[in-house]
């Protein structure tokens, strides 16, 4: 597993567009009345979202835009031949998890619940690649969030700990505003006594913000309602570059 201070980014003014040609990554329509486009709203929506995850402190969430579920089934490994019971995934086989998928608005959303089972660097690079974009987020039990976005192949940001990286500067001007919400400078003077935003919200948010697929709360009572199929874990070890 990657230190907090492992992170790997384009400089902002290099991040690449999507080539919508060859695969959609517009998102829903993000006017509704149900959410607003601001950052502290955005926020507070996916707090709500997150909600429906049966366990909040353990899970990867995948979201691809432009993409079919059996794409990113076959780039995870996941061996859609191979049911797993949810609760039984990650008691016994520590190299062995369980990634549920559906189709969703704009592209796949698919969560595994140990937070172990992240995909690799290149595997986040191949998940957006030929026009797509991809972000995962994680949280587990020894408290790793991490959150990495790409988008056409390239790698845009990843981070093991991402609230701890060193050097902010290296975050995507696109999702900068985000970020510093939860940003904690640890060579800085340490703040007491405030309770800062969901960070598992704000990378849902910094995740909408790379793919343009807006998650609802129905998409994860549905991705966590369907079936769960076998895939290898423990294949992220941190940013590759």
């Amino acid at each position: 597993m990657a230190g907090p201070d492992e992170a790997q980014a384009t400089t902002p003014g290099d991040t690449p567009s999507a080539d919508t040609s060859s695969a959609d990554t517009s998102s829903a329509d993000t006017s509704s009345g149900d959410r607003s486009t601001g950052d502290g709203d955005r926020v507070a929506y996916y707090d709500t979202v997150l909600a429906a995850l049966p366990d909040p402190e353990s899970f990867t969430v995948l979201v691809v835009a432009g993409a079919r579920r059996e794409e990113v089934a076959q780039l995870l490994g996941v061996d859609l031949t191979r049911p797993v019971a949810w609760e039984d995934i990650g008691m016994d086989e520590l190299d062995e998890t369980g990634w549920a998928l559906v189709e969703i608005e704009g592209g796949v959303l698919a969560v595994e619940p140990t937070g172990f089972g992240d995909p690799a660097v290149e595997t986040l690079r191949a998940l957006s690649a030929g026009g797509r974009a991809a972000a995962v987020l994680t949280s587990n039990i020894e408290a790793f969030e991490r959150f990495g976005a790409a988008r056409n192949g390239e790698l845009l940001f990843d981070a093991a700990e991402f609230m701890y990286i060193e050097d902010p500067e290296i975050v995507p001007a696109e999702i900068r505003p985000l970020f510093d919400l939860v940003w904690d400078d640890l060579k800085g003077e340490p703040v007491i006594g405030e309770d800062g935003p969901n960070s598992s919200a704000v990378a849902m948010a910094m995740s909408e913000v790379v793919t343009r697929v807006v998650v609802t709360a129905d998409d994860m009572a549905a991705v966590t309602g369907a079936p769960y199929f076998s895939a290898p874990s423990l294949v992220y070890a941190g940013s590759d570059e």
